[in-house]
This record gives C-alpha cells, sequence and structure tokens, in this order.
C-alpha cells in the first residue's frame, strides 16, 4: 500500500498550534512570576513576624517594676519628680530600641532615646543585622544628679544576650551589670549621650530554701487585678474557712495597669490574715519570659512561691537551667517549676509541680468533667491522689459562695489522713 504524504496543514492549524504554544508560555511564565511574588510575599512577611515579635519583646507594661530609684548622694543637684520620671522613662526606651534594633534589624527608632557616644555605638552594634536577643530587667539606679546639662545615674541592672540558633537561644548570656549613664535633654527630650558598663558578673543564685508542699491544699483564683479590699477579704475568708491554702493568683496573659498593685496588695492582706500566698503562670517559661517572671518575684515580695510556668522540653536545656539560674538570683521568692526539666534544675528550685508520687511533688487536681458519664473516672482519679500537696483548680470548684465545700472539695478533704 503506496503511502500518502499527509495533508498540508492550514491557516488554522497553525493558528491553533500558535495559540497552544503562546497558552504553554504564558503558564509558564505566570508560574514564574508567581514563584517571585511569593518569595518576596514569604520574605516580607517573614521580616514582618520578625518585627511584630521584636516590637512585643520591647514593649515595656505599665506594670512593669522595671527601675527603682535608690537614695541619692547627699547633697546632689536633684532634678524635681516629674523630671526625674521623664528621666526612668527615657532610659528604659533607651533599652526598648535595642532590643528592637537587635531583634528586628531597624535601628530607625535609635535615635529616639539615644544620641552622641551611645548612639554610634548602638549602630555599630546593631548593623549588620544579628537577629540576637537583647533583654534587661530589674533596673536598681542611683541618681547622682544634674552636673551642668546632664543627668548622671549608677545603674545595678540584669541583662541577657543570645544569639539564634537551633532550638532558639542555644548559649545565652545572662549578667549582672553596673553601668554609669549620663543622659541630656534636646528640644524637650531626654536622651542617653553615654553609657558604660563599670563591671559584669555572672548570675550567683542563692541555694533554694526548702518549702513544705506536702502541707499544700492549694486553690487557684483568676482575674484578680481589680479586685477591692473587700474582693480580697472575702476570698481570704472563704479560703481559710475551708481549710484552704495558700492561695494561688494566676497572672493574666495580658496585664492590666493594675496588676503589679494588685499583687502587691493580695499579697499583704492576705499575710495580715494568716494566709499565704504563690504566684502561678500559665504560658511556658522561656527566655523571652524572664523579665516578666523576675518582675512579678519583685511585686509579690513576701509570697511563698512563684510558679514560672512549664519548662520547654529537654533539647532547650542549656536556656533553661540558665533562665532559671537568673530567675532564682534575681527575685526573693522560692520556686516551683512544672516539668522535670534538664540537669541541675533541682538547685534552683523548693518543689516541683506534676503527678510523680515523690516526696516534694504537688499534684495538680484535674478539673471536674462537665459530662455526667465522665465522673466515675474522674472520682477514681481523685481517689488516686496521694495525701501529700496538691493544687486545685480554682475555689468556686471546692468552695460555694456561703463558703460549704462543693463535692469536689468534699472529696478531696475528706481524704485527709491524721499526721
Amino acid at each position: 500500500m503506496a503511502l500518502t504524504r499527509p495533508p498540508r496543514p492550514t491557516a488554522g492549524t497553525w493558528l491553533k498550534r500558535a495559540v497552544f504554544l503562546l497558552m504553554l508560555l504564558g503558564t509558564a511564565l505566570a508560574a514564574l512570576v508567581t514563584l517571585r511574588l511569593s518569595s518576596q510575599v514569604f520574605a516580607r512577611y517573614s521580616r514582618a513576624a520578625v518585627q511584630v515579635d521584636a516590637l512585643f519583646l520591647a514593649r515595656r507594661p505599665p506594670t512593669s517594676a522595671t527601675l527603682a530609684w535608690r537614695a541619692g548622694p547627699a547633697g546632689a543637684r536633684q532634678p524635681d519628680g516629674v523630671t526625674l520620671e521623664d528621666i526612668r522613662q527615657a532610659y528604659l526606651l533607651a533599652f526598648s530600641e535595642l532590643t528592637y534594633a537587635h531583634r528586628s534589624g531597624d535601628g530607625t527608632g535609635l535615635p529616639g532615646r539615644l544620641s552622641g557616644e551611645a548612639l554610634r555605638g548602638a549602630v555599630q552594634a546593631t548593623a549588620p543585622r544579628s537577629g540576637a536577643l537583647l533583654l534587661d530587667w530589674a533596673h536598681r539606679a542611683v541618681p547622682l544628679g544634674l552636673r551642668g546639662q546632664t543627668f548622671e545615674l549608677e545603674d545595678d541592672l540584669w541583662t541577657l544576650r543570645a544569639l539564634p540558633g537551633p532550638g532558639g537561644w542555644p548559649r545565652p548570656v545572662i549578667r549582672r551589670e553596673t553601668r554609669r549613664v549620663s543622659l541630656a535633654q534636646a528640644g524637650g527630650v531626654w536622651r542617653v549621650v553615654r553609657w558604660r558598663i563599670l563591671s559584669a558578673r555572672p548570675p550567683a543564685p542563692q541555694p533554694a530554701p526548702p518549702l513544705p508542699v506536702g502541707r499544700w491544699r492549694a486553690v487557684t483564683v483568676d482575674d484578680w487585678s481589680d479586685w477591692t479590699r473587700e474582693d480580697w477579704a472575702g476570698t481570704v475568708r472563704r479560703v481559710r474557712q475551708a481549710g484552704l491554702g495558700p492561695l494561688v493568683l494566676r497572672m493574666p496573659e495580658v496585664p492590666t495597669v493594675n496588676t503589679g498593685r494588685a499583687l502587691r496588695l493580695g499579697v499583704q492582706l492576705a499575710a495580715a490574715r494568716g494566709l499565704e500566698v504563690a504566684v502561678e503562670f500559665g504560658s511556658p517559661f522561656t527566655l523571652e519570659a524572664l523579665p516578666g517572671r523576675v518582675t512579678a518575684g519583685l511585686q509579690a515580695r513576701g509570697a511563698v512561691a512563684l510558679l514560672p510556668g512549664p519548662l520547654p522540653p529537654g533539647g532547650q536545656a542549656a536556656q533553661t537551667g540558665a533562665a532559671l539560674a537568673a530567675l532564682r538570683a534575681a527575685q526573693p521568692v522560692p520556686l516551683i517549676t512544672e516539668g522535670a526539666g534538664p540537669p541541675g534544675v533541682a538547685a534552683f528550685r523548693s518543689g516541683r509541680l506534676g503527678r510523680a508520687d515523690e516526696p516534694g511533688t504537688l499534684r495538680r487536681v484535674p478539673a471536674a468533667p462537665r459530662l455526667p458519664w465522665k465522673r466515675r473516672a474522674f472520682q477514681a482519679e481523685l481517689a488516686g491522689l496521694p495525701a501529700r500537696g496538691w493544687l486545685a483548680p480554682s475555689l468556686d470548684a471546692l468552695v460555694d459562695a456561703r463558703g460549704e465545700l462543693t463535692p469536689l472539695g468534699a472529696a478531696l478533704l475528706r481524704r485527709e489522713q491524721p499526721r
């Protein structure tokens, strides 16, 4: 059979082929453009996320006791109270700008509270961008007074510096520093013009004091930041009538203006009525959270314990150990940690919150289930609690408004054995 030549393509066929080829080229070009735009969008999103994180780190809540003035030298010329508060805020804002610039790589805000020699040093330290974590807390400053056009102070503070690495901040450097600082006013704004580190030393935590957590019948309360004296008195009375204690104040996720004042007031009022108080954080304990934990410990001076939150997994052993050592050294309240933590943690804590049936462990009481068919298993779990210390989820779960025990409270306290 003779082969025949295929028919010659018509103009319409050529047009279809051209259109198909253009569609292929257009699709490939669109894919390349989309890929390029996606990478740019992702880069911008990542940078924005880092900047938001840096801004959160640099933000100082109004409740933070970040700087306490000590007595100045006799005869020094001191500014009035309003000016001294302006100086305090300007000095702390300079640290905030440094924290933001180191973490985000954006140094545009540094001239806002830094000038002269201090500004030149800050710009040099933050360029090129390192992504470093820089934190400060627990300032205790001596106002040396006005000297000409500048104000001098000497500050005793804590600092943390860490570079990013696998699993977070693998090698944090935490020190207690003494600094000599000069501030000058220009255009009605105080700025740090010079600061010099006089000395720096690592944390030197005191041995953890023992806590008799085996006697604890602790109960948690929330939303106490706006309590009046009557609210505190009523709550303390309910706790004492039920034979519970200590009273555990769970810190709010976002502190209000009244949180610090309410914390100090609550500890004082409870102690005056013979009831111990502990402070608990629900969020994990990390390096970034260290300043807030120290602040709470200083505000709650006189509390029986500070629960800084669940410890991170074992892969962050170095930073967790360093953070706990600094927390123990920078504030006076004994620590109760949640979770096993890395080796060496026992040297810094006075107790442990967990599920292990061992001495020195505080058990967390599970919340009562709402579904009726789950209550039998819940009662069995309560029966398995050791006759040691425990921490209950809330006061209302154990005691009603009249001060009488609820079924959960009765189930727990009925198991008490004579000691």
